[in-house]
């Protein structure tokens, strides 16, 4: 439980160490500022960065579905930053609109595949 703990610390320390580095580069003179788009996307990044190492660490400590479980939250923070990319491109051109909306239906279908429990394997 502890390790659960401290793997928690270390995830969110690290989300705000990336959030703080994007807003110390965005300061620095000469460089163009970064967007929030640019910085939601660092931030996601460094989630992402963050889920892997947790796994890391945790391996052979604790269950594969709580690897699953951050495997599927890394897809999850994967998808929702193409989203924030690609999301509003449907306006100019409906068929990519249509494959982001397309995209949505298979990602909410993968995470409730992972909510139902299934069975013991024969």
């Amino acid at each position: 439980m502890q390790m659960l703990k401290a793997a928690a610390g270390l995830t969110l320390a690290a989300i705000a160490a990336s959030a703080h580095a994007a807003e110390a580069i965005s300061t620095t003179a000469g460089a163009a500022p970064l967007t929030p788009r640019e910085m939601f996307l660092a931030a996601a990044i460094a989630a992402m960065i963050a889920c892997g190492l947790t796994s890391f660490f945790l391996a052979g400590r604790t269950s594969e579905r709580t690897h699953v479980a951050l495997a599927m939250l890394v897809v999850l923070i994967g998808a929702f930053c193409l989203f924030t990319l690609f999301g509003l491109a449907g306006r100019d051109y409906p068929a990519l609109g249509a494959l982001v909306v397309l995209g949505l239906i298979g990602l909410f279908k993968l995470m409730n595949q992972f909510e139902i429990r299934r069975g013991p394997r024969r």
